[in-house]
């Protein structure tokens, strides 16, 4: 019987959530490396964060080959699943998630792929987890730009367009911002502009129907600087 690499556990009266090494075939051991080596990885991380008063789950037990993390409550996308994108508790955690993420910005670290379905939100208290994408040397403003625009990318994934929930996350993020690392993100997508230009045309025609390349057109006109940080949208999703 092959081991179930998440469980929920019980440590010392304490729910939380059991990790091991993940059992995988060939292909995916050339796509994504050696499982043990990325495991060991995150385990180390979560180890060296513990105690720095960051957004980030307690340790409950920690081995070679397994770890327990305490219990966070449900992800922001599960929540979005269940009660919608738009909905008082949908926006509430998607704007609680931004704002923790610019004071783990603030403090100086980076997460690595702060995609909704790795970010917790139970009573109010944001938790990051997942850290197979942590890197020290990541805990940088290009770190950080990149942190910034995977967010808002799943962000706008889950609304399909540039809408006031996504606005909501972007003052949250910005009014906490103290680093500069919204004016960063912008000069990245000038950057990608180019990029961007080639594949917008998928996203009219044969790719119209994937989520994640429709995002790509709200996404660039969230970090361009013509929608200023007071922006509103109109009903008919027009900028006021």
């Amino acid at each position: 019987m092959a081991t179930i690499r998440i469980e929920r556990t019980i440590v010392s009266g304490q729910p939380g959530w059991r990790k091991r090494v993940e059992d995988v075939g060939l292909r995916l051991r050339l796509q994504k490396g050696d499982p043990r080596q990325l495991f060991e990885a995150e385990r180390q991380a979560y180890l060296s964060l513990q105690g720095k008063h960051l957004p980030f789950p307690r340790l409950l037990d920690s081995r070679p080959g397994e770890f327990v993390l305490a219990d966070a409550g449900p992800s922001v996308k599960a929540i979005i699943l269940r009660e919608g994108a738009h909905s008082v508790p949908g926006q509430a955690a998607i704007v609680a998630a931004a704002e923790a993420l610019a004071r783990l910005h603030r403090a100086g670290y980076s997460h690595g792929r702060p995609s909704l379905r790795d970010i917790c939100y139970q009573d109010g208290t944001i938790t990051f987890i997942d850290l197979e994408k942590y890197r020290p040397d990541h805990n940088n403003p290009s770190g950080h730009v990149w942190d910034l625009l995977i967010f808002f990318f799943d962000i706008c994934i889950a609304t399909g367009r540039l809408d006031e929930t996504v606005l909501a996350a972007r003052d949250a993020y910005r009014a906490a911002d103290s680093r500069g690392i919204w004016a960063r993100a912008e000069r990245k997508m000038r950057h990608l502009r180019p990029v961007w230009a080639l594949l917008r045309p998928l996203t009219w025609r044969w790719l119209s129907h994937h989520r994640d390349f429709r995002a790509i057109a709200p996404l660039c006109a969230l970090f361009s600087r013509g929608v200023r940080p007071d922006s509103r949208l109109a009903p008919g999703g027009e900028f006021l």
